[in-house]
């Protein structure tokens, strides 16, 4: 059979290959021609000769056959490749069988992969094959009907059942289903998407997975079908809820015990965990069938079968009466488990564990030995079920528990959290529906609403959204049918022996299931839950055990105390218990009773999830929150109690039986709950009235509230919760009485209930605010606090708790308040200031001295009154009689205040008992914040009835002799008293007081009283400030000074001219006089100069610069005073009395001071010519000047200078006469030439700002006069060479380099060369050539004075200037017929400038080649733009010889390529053509040619112009005849270098630029026509002409040439060639 098969196969192979593979059909062909060679005997001997060898090539062939041959690898032969590796899967030998399984597995992996390909080209193949579906055929294209076939035939085979497509009778049922589940894992959306598969699953797959369910059948078989029904529930469950209603009921059954396959009763719950622990299948499942209308209690049942599996075995899961840590199967040690069992939540050993969760010697749940290394489901390799751990079973039910917890709560919390906004949106919301805009606050009708709206979550019940509102629903009736099972389940573990994490998972589900029954409104389930953490969090006996402990040891309330008080927001912090073990008493018992309970870490998370339970609920508990309250409460009773400190501290030093471990663990857990706590006592800002109400009684019953008959004894008062049961009629061993542990009880309660109650006044300020004190509890949390706080009797730490409670809830009232209306801030500003002043009367109403709580409680005041006037700002409009009124408590009173009045009654504070002695300096400073604010912020709210009492606290403050600062804060309060007596008329009334103060400067103390004038009142305080600035005191001075500047800078608006005038004589000016005679008093020794120190100058800047900012800043009303030029004058001969000081720091101040004045004159009227005119006299003859010796710094001196001349020439621009701005002009350039800076090149680039304003200003002086014109031309000339005025000293300085501005300055001189066109007096008078001579000279230095502006030379810059003025300039001596020196000097000029555009002599300095070749290109163009514009006017005869000489003679040195040697070329006055046929002696080196060449090629074009015959010109050849002999020689030049040099070399190639220039001479020589006259002039020509006269110098030169370059030895045709061609050309000559 196997030979007929595999001939078969290959016979199949050779036919489908023989089309396009050829060489698969040769290796075909020989492979079936070699097994038809074989003896055949039988099939074993077959499969023995074939050999496993073989085999396994076959397997390794057919992935590649489908990866290479996709396309073809279909139907047939695909199922031939499954069918083989099923056949050779059932082969005996364990190599072949695996890789037959694994290459199966990998096809049908590739068939699916091949069918999601197609998918993605479902356009492109088509569909073609029909299969039948749900009422109509299904068309599928060739992939997925391989699929289709494949899968079925799979199924089938799991079935046993004859398959169809594939024959895999040798696959057996578990290959067939792990090959499914495989399939189903890999494409889960594939079976989706495609409908004939997961018909296949509906029909065929799950009847035959479901069947183990209902039939004994083996573990290998059933472990394989319930995988795949696992992964069937998880990722179809809403497909084929029928079936699974089926399936769901099995599984349920199957959870009965069943001796016989416990196995299976495993895999069942198995399944069911995944189920639930997979998304909404659960809630899903609930609304198919339990809440559909006569369906099945599936789901019901279900739990109700996890209630029974629960509580089968309770030895086996540890249940007692509450939990503890399991310690596994068999008796354990507390070794090395003792360690991970601290850790986990306890420690080992149920009497030694005091803080820890006690040890059960059950085997419980754990993950260590509750669950097996593999699921049952992932147990594929075994034949037989493997023993499953005993308490494998109900760690499954918890995860169960857990998962349907969870998925409840993601359900319903996302929604009744979705309709919740913040408050201020409701109130934006409901501002809107009303029309009012966004910035008012809402009424108090809409502020209550908000509350409502805000604090109860919305009912996911009302919830309309599809598909939200069914599955919402269907939740709902799960909780409400199913809650019993959930909460027996609950209460069985919560007493059973569970690990850390299961503990947790357990409290969290408990939690979750219970929240989602509150936001569903379901009271019943609620409540069952919430009553079942309470006991689990705090029970009862450990309550009263702490009780007996309290009453036994009563603490320290200092040490106790202190734990709570010194943090208001700690809940039930023993962090300072760990801290105080240093402190306890050598003596104590090193162990605990252990008959005495308390709470361990699980307590705790009880607590935790009890907490959270209330803030996920909120108002929805209603009085359900008390029990949460008295469970707070009791668990701090327990956590301060001295049996919890003891073991605390025995752990924390390792002599208790808790290790450091167990400490740290139960901390953290305290800490947690701390956490939760806080959480909780926020959520209550936005609960009901109602609500709060019930919250805050809750907790201020707990301040042991008495009668007033019986205040001095406390009595207890029942603070248990209804759970908690009271002993009654037994007596405590070691107590007195009862009333000893009432008192000690009501400590534990001040300890845990203030900082609680603080905690909700924060966070329902709003509350306190909108409503009426007794509907919003004001009254309540006020009147308990205040008693405690003022009872001397109380505890200390109770009292400033109680203190900090009331200033802070005070404080945050008005400041919520401050956005209402006046009459609600009236209302809440009285009210909160009057709890501050009950409070500081409350102090000084005891008998005795002060002690150090009542300063602190005091200075608490302080600070709070201090935060409500900082954030109050305007809004603050009562209570300013108790502000006052706490703010004169920092002073020493004489008698004991009275009792404090009601809240709406403002009093009158008595003066004459508050003495000038601070309390303390503290205490005083802290006040005199108050004042600060008060002055600064509030002095516009101040009514008129406590101006007196402000006043006599400013007087109190100023002289105090404590604290100097306070003392020069005070100018700053006293500024803000001007402002007011400002505004209340004492500037307009300032007339009327005017004569009365003329005579006088100085006002009587009679005139200062509050009822007089407030004119008088301003007078004196300006009077007082002007004598304190005469103060030696620097700070003094400073700060009186800027004091008195702001006074007038907030009231100078105001102030008449006349006033003005009185000010200025009076006050302001002698200022000015008063400071140059204190600082600058002559020294000692007659007649020496004033030395001013950096104090005095620095201080004198401040006085100038203060002065005339005041004048500048009122000018407009200043410049209305009668008498303006005397006055003015007075001040310029101030200010000229600093510049006499002669420093520049002071030149500096009275130029600025100058500069500000005038620049607040808009433009220049009559009124201030004359002033002006005496600043104009004043700017130039005073030029800042430094006589102190010292090399300073004059930038800022020449900076203020050149600005008040800018504003100068401005203001005098049409009156000022010539001279004074020719002299305006020069010392511009004096500041500019003169400046010390700026320094480090840092004006290369951009201008500095003093040369910056000074061109501003040059640049602003007008050109309509000539002279005027020609100075700015002679000053722009003279600043474009500054730079080169530098660098020519020989050691120049580190000042200014002056590139910038002399670029600036050559465009400006370009600018008035151009601006001059109609001006001939500007031309004669030599500006012009003076511009010109400036551009040639920078030109001309070119690389010897290579500066640079933002990247540009400046000679480029002068070079493209001068160019671009060549036609205009050159034309000016025949526009105005000008002649002689003008006309030669401005022709020489560009003749000389045209010579430096051509030559470089220092071209070899420059760094980059780029560079030199981009500056020539720049000098090709612009000598070939100004020989345009030169040459035509060049030649006329009015010219000198010498300036066409200059020109000819730059074109020839310019034209050189090659260096010539010494003696090479005439010197100057002798014939270029003298001695042209002497030969120089040869020299064998190579010699650098021109780094311009392009340039000398230039030139010797133009050399060959200007010889050359012109072109319908009138020239009348002075310029040929000057250019003429130079060319000659130019030309003869490289011939006779070749005539020396090139023998020497022999055969030697010529260097090619040497080549280059030589050819280009044969070639001009040879084309070269001069002008007939061109040579007359020319001495050693004697007088020959003729175009080719200069064939008669160069022809003997040629003819020597011609013979070297023949030669044999060093004759080259390179050179031979051109030059016959040359001497073939030449005709004759004369």
């Amino acid at each position: 059979m196997t030979v007929i098969l595999l001939a078969n196969e290959l016979g199949n192979l050779i036919s489908e290959a023989k089309r396009k593979h050829g060489d698969l059909k040769t290796a075909a062909e020989k492979s079936l021609q070699d097994l038809k060679a074989l003896p055949t005997t039988s099939e074993q001997q077959f499969a023995a000769d074939l050999g496993l060898d073989v085999q396994l090539k076959v397997l390794q062939a057919l992935p590649s056959l489908l990866q290479n041959y996709s396309d073809e690898l279909r139907d047939d032969l695909l199922a031939s490749a499954l069918q083989l590796c099923a056949l050779l899967q059932s082969a005996k030998a364990q190599t072949v069988s695996g890789v037959a399984a694994a290459t199966l597995q990998q096809l049908v992996s590739a068939v699916f992969e091949r069918v999601v390909d197609e998918d993605h080209k479902a356009t492109e193949v088509p569909a073609r094959h029909e299969v039948p579906g749900d009422g109509k055929p299904i068309t599928l294209r060739p992939a997925a009907y391989d699929a289709y076939r494949m899968f079925r035939d799979l199924v089938l085979a799991a079935e046993e059942r004859p398959t169809k497509f594939v024959r895999l009778t040798a696959l057996s049922p578990e290959s067939s289903l792990e090959l499914i589940w495989s399939a189903l894992s890999a494409n889960a959306r594939l079976f989706v998407l495609h409908p004939e598969l997961s018909g296949i699953i509906r029909a065929n797959l799950l009847p035959a997975v479901t069947r183990p369910l209902s039939e004994r059948l083996p573990f290998t078989l059933t472990v394989r079908s319930l995988r795949v029904m696992d992964i069937l529930l998880g990722r179809y469950f809403n497909r084929f809820l029928e079936e699974f209603e089926v399936v769901l009921a099995l599984l349920t059954q199957n959870l009965d015990l069943d001796p016989s396959a416990p196995w299976k009763r495993a895999l069942a719950m198995e399944v069911l965990r995944n189920f639930f622990a997979n998304g909404n299948c659960i809630v899903d499942a609930y609304g198919a069938y339990d809440d559909a209308e006569e369906g099945k209690a599936v789901v019901q049942d279900l739990l109700a079968a996890f209630v029974r599996l629960s509580a089968e075995k309770p030895n086996a899961i540890g249940l007692g009466q509450q939990s503890s840590i399991p310690t596994g199967p068999g008796s354990r040690t507390l070794g090395s488990d003792q360690t991970s069992l601290e850790m986990a939540g306890g420690v080992a050993g149920a009497i030694s564990s005091a803080l820890g969760v006690a040890e059960a010697n059950v085997p419980g749940i754990s993950s260590q030995w509750s669950l097996p290394r593999s699921t049952c489901l992932e147990q594929l390799d075994k034949l037989e079920a493997p023993p499953m751990p005993e308490t494998y079973l109900y760690a499954m039910v918890l995860d169960c528990l857990s998962s349907m917890s969870d998925t409840l709560a993601k359900i319903v919390v996302p929604l009744a959290a979705h309709n919740e906004k913040p408050i201020s949106d409701v109130n934006e919301e409901q501002a809107d529906e009303s029309g009012q805009p966004s910035s008012e606050r809402p009424t108090r009708s809409s502020r209550s609403q908000s509350f409502r709206q805000r604090a109860i979550p919305a009912n996911p019940l009302n919830a309309d959204q599809q598909p939200v509102a069914p599955r919402v629903h269907a939740v709902a009736g799960l909780v409400d049918t199913c809650w019993p099972a959930v909460l027996a389940i609950c209460s069985t573990y919560l007493s059973a022996a569970l690990e850390e994490q299961y503990y947790r998972n357990l409290i969290k589900a408990c939690q979750c299931f219970a929240q989602v029954a509150g936001l569903l409104r379901l009271k019943t389930p609620r409540d069952a839950l919430l009553t079942t953490l309470s006991k689990s969090a705090v029970p009862p006996h450990i309550v009263n055990a702490a009780m007996m402990d309290s009453g036994r040891s009563p603490t320290t309330p200092s040490v106790e105390s202190a734990r709570i008080f010194s943090n208001a927001k700690s809940l039930l912090s023993v962090d300072s218990l760990v801290s105080q073990t240093s402190t306890g008493s050598p003596d104590r018992r090193s162990s605990v009773e252990a008959a005495r309970p308390m709470l361990s870490t699980r307590n705790l998370q009880s607590l935790r999830a009890l907490l959270n339970l209330a803030i996920a609920l909120g108002p929805t508990m209603e009085t359900s929150f008390t029990v949460v309250v008295d469970a707070l409460r009791q668990a701090d009773l327990i956590l301060s109690s001295s049996l919890t400190q003891n073991v605390m501290r025995q752990g924390a030093q390792q002599k208790g039986n808790d290790s450091p471990a167990a400490v740290q663990a139960f901390s953290a857990e305290v800490n947690a709950v701390e956490a939760a706590a806080s959480r909780l006592l926020e959520s209550t800002s936005e609960y009901p009235n109602e609500s709060f109400l019930t919250v805050l009684t809750a907790f201020v019953r707990l301040l042991g509230a008495r009668s007033e008959t019986a205040a001095s004894s406390p009595t207890a008062e029942p603070t248990s919760p209804p759970v908690t049961p009271i002993m009654k009629g037994r007596t405590f061993s070691g107590l007195a009485n009862l009333s000893t542990l009432s008192e000690i009880l009501q400590e534990r309660n001040y300890e845990f209930t203030i900082p609680k109650i603080g905690a909700l006044a924060s966070l329902n300020i709003t509350r306190f605010m909108v409503y009426d004190s007794e509907e919003s509890g004001w009254s309540l949390l006020v009147n308990a606090l205040v008693n405690v706080a003022v009872a001397s009797s109380k505890p200390r730490e109770a009292r400033w708790a109680a203190t900090n409670v009331l200033c802070s809830t005070a404080a945050a009232t008005v400041y919520e308040a401050l956005h209402e209306e006046e009459d609600v801030r009236r209302m809440v500003q009285r009210r909160a200031l009057a709890v501050l002043l009950h409070v500081v009367d409350g102090i000084y109403s005891e008998d005795g001295e002060l002690t150090t709580v009542d300063l602190q409680m005091q200075g608490h005041v302080l600070d709070s009154l201090r935060s409500i006037l900082e954030r109050c700002g305007e809004s603050l409009v009562a209570g300013w009689t108790k502000t006052l009124a706490i703010i004169s408590s920092a002073f020493e009173r004489t008698e004991v205040p009275p009792a404090s009045l009601e809240d709406e009654v403002e009093t009158r504070v008595d003066w004459a008992h508050i003495s000038n002695d601070l309390v303390s300096v503290q205490i005083g400073r802290s006040a005199f914040t108050a004042l600060q604010l008060v002055c600064s912020d509030f002095l516009d709210a101040l009514p008129q009835s406590v101006m007196p009492s402000l006043l006599e606290l400013l007087h109190r403050f100023l002289t105090q002799t404590d604290d100097l600062n306070m003392a020069l804060t005070t100018l700053t309060i006293v500024t803000s008293v001007a402002d007011r007596l400002v505004l209340e008329g004492a500037v307009q009334n300032m007339d009327r007081i005017l004569p009365a103060t003329e005579a006088d400067d100085s006002l009587t103390h009679r005139q200062l009283e509050p009822t007089n004038s407030r004119s008088a009142q301003l007078m004196t305080l300006l009077t007082h400030l002007r004598t304190a600035v005469r103060q030696s005191q620097g700070e003094v001075r400073n700060a009186t000074f800027q004091t008195m500047c702001n006074i007038y800078r907030s009231s100078g608006d105001e102030f008449s001219p006349e006033a003005w005038e009185f000010i200025l004589r009076t006050n302001v000016l002698n200022i000015l006089s008063d400071d140059t005679q204190l600082s600058f008093a002559s020294n000692e020794t007659l007649g020496a100069p004033a030395k001013p120190t950096r104090a005095d100058q620095a201080m004198s800047k401040v006085i100038i610069l203060g002065v005339t900012d005041l004048v500048a800043q009122y000018l407009h009303t200043i410049e209305l005073i009668r008498k303006l030029p005397s006055l003015w004058e007075a001040l310029l001969n101030k200010l000229e009395a600093y510049l006499d000081c002669g420093s520049h720091t002071l030149n500096e101040a009275v130029y600025s001071a100058l500069s500000k004045i005038l620049s607040r004159l808009i433009e220049p009227t009559p009124t201030w010519t004359t002033p002006v005119y005496r600043a104009v006299s004043l700017w130039l003859k005073r030029l800042p000047e430094d006589s102190t010796g010292s090399k300073s710094d004059n930038q800022g001196a020449y900076v203020a200078y050149i600005e008040a001349g800018l504003e100068l020439y401005r203001l005098a621009k049409q009156t000022m006469g010539t001279p004074q701005t020719r002299k305006m002009i020069d010392n511009v350039y004096h500041c500019i030439a003169h400046s010390t800076g700026p320094t480090h090149g840092s004006d290369m680039n951009n201008l500095s700002p003093l040369q910056s304003k000074s061109m501003s200003l040059l640049k602003g002086i007008r050109t309509d006069y000539s002279t005027l014109t020609a100075s700015l031309i002679s000053a722009a000339a003279h600043l474009a060479q500054l730079h080169h005025d530098r660098a020519s000293r020989e050691t120049p300085n580190n000042g200014p380099t002056y590139i910038a501005i002399a670029s600036d300055a050559i465009d400006w001189l370009a600018l008035l060369i151009r601006k001059s066109a109609d001006d001939a007096e500007v031309v004669e008078s030599g500006a012009v050539l003076q511009g010109i001579e400036a551009y040639k000279r920078m030109v001309v230095s070119k690389y010897n004075v290579p500066a640079k502006c933002k990247g540009l030379s400046l000679w480029r810059k002068a070079t493209s200037a001068a160019v671009d003025l060549s036609q205009y300039v050159l034309e000016l001596p025949e526009r105005f017929s000008i002649h002689g020196s003008i006309r030669t000097g401005l022709f020489t000029g560009y003749a000389s400038i045209a010579a430096a555009i051509v030559n470089a002599k220092e071209v070899g300095t420059v760094a980059t080649t780029a560079e030199v070749a981009e500056d020539e290109l720049a000098d090709i163009n612009s000598f070939r733009k100004l020989r345009a514009i030169l040459i035509p006017r060049l030649g006329s005869a009015d010219l000198p010889e010498h300036t066409r000489s200059v020109y000819c003679h730059s074109l020839f040195d310019a034209s050189i390529i090659h260096r010539t040697e010494v003696g090479e070329v005439p010197e100057a006055g002798v014939s270029p053509l003298s001695d042209l046929h002497q030969i120089r002696r040869g020299r064998a080196r190579r010699v650098p040619y021109s780094k311009r060449e392009r340039m000398s090629y230039v030139c010797l074009e133009e050399l060959i112009s200007l010889s050359s015959t012109p072109v319908g010109t009138a020239d009348d050849g002075k310029l040929a005849q000057a250019a003429a002999p130079l060319l000659i020689l130019r030309l003869a030049i490289p011939i006779r270098a070749y005539i020396a040099d090139h023998p020497l070399g022999g055969k030697s190639p010529q260097p090619l630029s040497e080549l280059e220039e030589l050819l280009y001479c044969f070639e001009t020589i040879k084309n070269l026509k001069l002008h007939p006259d061109a040579l007359y002039a020319d001495a050693v020509a004697s007088g020959r002409t003729g175009s080719a006269a200069h064939l008669h110098f160069l022809y003997p030169l040629l003819a020597r040439a011609v013979a070297i370059a023949g030669s044999s030895w060093s004759g080259t045709q390179e050179v031979h060639q051109p030059l016959q061609s040359l001497l073939q050309a030449i005709v004759p000559f004369p």
